[in-house]
């Protein structure tokens, strides 16, 4: 009878240990949703990139060099919280997109950086802070202001689609939150605190045309 009684003890502690260990699947699935939306957006970025060289909008496409890199670096930091959690190797998934002009692919980056900001990275940093997982807190939160910073310089880049000489020739991507600097980095990321001597830099490739003079020597 005694016996009885211990091992039925046992088994509810064991029980009530499973109850209260916290799921972490939401906070799993959700990072490989953000981690294939990253990947889409680096490699849309990419090609961006290319068709602003296309136009001759070097600045921009400087720009989208830069931030097709800064969403590089939420790959990296999602990732690493997965594996924490159990799963390694997680590569993600491109979707389909479409490249068009340089100021519609502007304004489809503001979009989708938007949706990012305000309605995906809100959403999972809710469910991580529900589940506890204090690594994906910190990568969700991180993509979620630098994402804001984003679609703050690539509205002004749209704003000045006109004048691309006017804006900034050289961005600093910080290597370890994602946000990106147009024309003159913080000494510390505002982000993550993470020194300036340590950030990427991408410098637009302004051909400079040829004068009369120098064409014919």
């Amino acid at each position: 009878m005694k016996k009885s009684c211990s091992y039925l003890v046992m088994v509810i502690a064991l029980l009530g240990m499973v109850a209260c260990t916290p799921s972490h699947d939401k906070t799993i699935a959700n990072l490989k949703a953000a981690i294939d939306g990253e990947s889409t957006a680096s490699a849309k970025y990419a090609a961006f990139a290319e068709q602003a060289a296309k136009d001759s909008l070097f600045t921009i496409e400087a720009l989208f060099k830069a931030t097709s890199q800064a969403e590089a670096v939420h790959i990296k930091n999602h990732q690493a919280v997965l594996a924490t959690l159990g799963v390694v190797d997680y590569q993600g998934n491109v979707a389909t997109f479409d490249v068009k002009s340089t100021a519609e692919n502007l304004q489809a980056a503001i979009d989708g950086e938007t949706y990012e900001f305000t309605t995906m990275y809100p959403g999972f940093i809710a469910d991580a802070e529900k589940e506890k997982v204090q690594g994906a807190i910190v990568s969700f939160n991180y993509a979620q202001d630098a994402e804001k910073d984003h679609a703050k310089i690539y509205t002004n880049a749209l704003s000045q689609i006109a004048t691309p000489a006017a804006l900034a020739s050289v961005y600093y991507i910080c290597p370890k939150c994602g946000n990106v600097y147009a024309g003159t980095p913080a000494e510390l990321c505002e982000l993550c605190q993470t020194s300036s001597d340590q950030f990427i830099i991408v410098k637009a490739n302004i051909v400079v045309p040829e004068t009369s003079a120098s064409a014919s020597i």
